[in-house]
């Protein structure tokens, strides 16, 4: 009978931590690299790169093919984009290359007292 309840506290206890532990990041799961972004006004735009002003100071970034211009609901083209324009650029990192997945327009701010 001992080792009955001995089996059974085990096996809630081992449920427990497992349920508690916490799991392996995107990234560890291969769901791809994780993305940053930065927000700011483009200082300057190329085919093959965008440098944006930021808070940190000016930023660099490639872009290439793959990489995704506007919003989903208003896709655009990396010439539609110019000097000045305020943009959110999300990005993965590849060595010491920061690498453009996508760039558009800023998230609107949060209204204030808004619910989650």
């Amino acid at each position: 009978m001992k080792t009955l309840w001995k089996a059974a506290v085990i096996s809630v206890l081992t449920a427990a931590v497992l349920a508690w532990a916490p799991g392996a990041s995107a990234a560890e799961k291969g769901k791809g690299p994780t993305l940053h972004q930065c927000t700011g006004k483009i200082a300057s735009i190329s085919g093959d790169c965008i440098a944006i002003d930021a808070k940190g100071g000016e930023q660099k970034f490639v872009v290439n093919d793959k990489t995704k211009f506007g919003a989903k609901a208003e896709p655009k083209k990396c010439d539609d984009f110019k000097a000045g324009d305020k943009v959110t650029v999300r990005f993965k990192e590849d060595g010491d290359k920061k690498v453009a997945v996508s760039v558009g327009p800023p998230a609107a701010p949060k209204a204030k007292g808004a619910r989650k």
